[in-house]
């Protein structure tokens, strides 16, 4: 009797060893599926090669890039016309001077604290525009819909941030 048991509670542990052992395979092979869809290139990411894209860096536009940064890459600093890395250095210049007004006018105005809370739907978060038919530095706001790019922050900073600019007392 003792001698059957023992045989049959070995087959049971044999039986779940080869139980996990092959869900251990097919989680392997969904772990190696998993990693080739994530290095998989989109259709939309370029590939730059030496000497025919352009840098877009801290001060300047440098044409033909020689050698390439991974991080550089990654951080999407590279263009493959001089038309779009102007455009988008002009752009991410006036982005970061107005992140810099903003910054300062919000630790002036004392609201550090503030965050923009995207599951707070009766929290207004403001954020400035330019209209160009008036030419002026306008607020706007929205409580749910987040535009990529844009910095928000409370009314009174927007309201501040607009007066300055308005009033050519700083310039993006």
């Amino acid at each position: 009797m003792m001698t059957t048991w023992i045989v049959q509670e070995k087959r049971i542990n044999i039986m779940n060893i080869c139980k996990i052992n092959t869900q251990i395979e097919r989680l392997e092979q969904e772990l190696a599926k998993l990693k080739a869809e994530a290095n998989k290139h989109s259709k939309y990411e370029l590939e730059y090669k030496n000497g025919d894209t352009f840098l877009i860096s801290n001060r300047t536009v440098m044409g033909e890039a020689a050698g390439q940064s991974n991080g550089l890459l990654k951080a999407g600093r590279y263009r493959k016309t001089l038309k779009f890395a102007n455009e988008h250095f002009k752009t991410q210049n006036e982005m970061m001077r107005l992140g810099a007004l903003i910054e300062a006018v919000t630790i002036e105005m004392n609201m550090e604290d503030w965050v923009a809370d995207w599951n707070n739907y009766r929290q207004s978060k403001h954020y400035v525009t330019y209209d160009c038919a008036i030419n002026k530095y306008c607020l706007d706001c929205w409580w749910t819909y987040r535009t990529m790019g844009v910095i928000y922050m409370p009314r009174e900073v927007a309201e501040r941030v607009c007066e300055i600019l308005n009033n050519e007392e700083y310039e993006l």
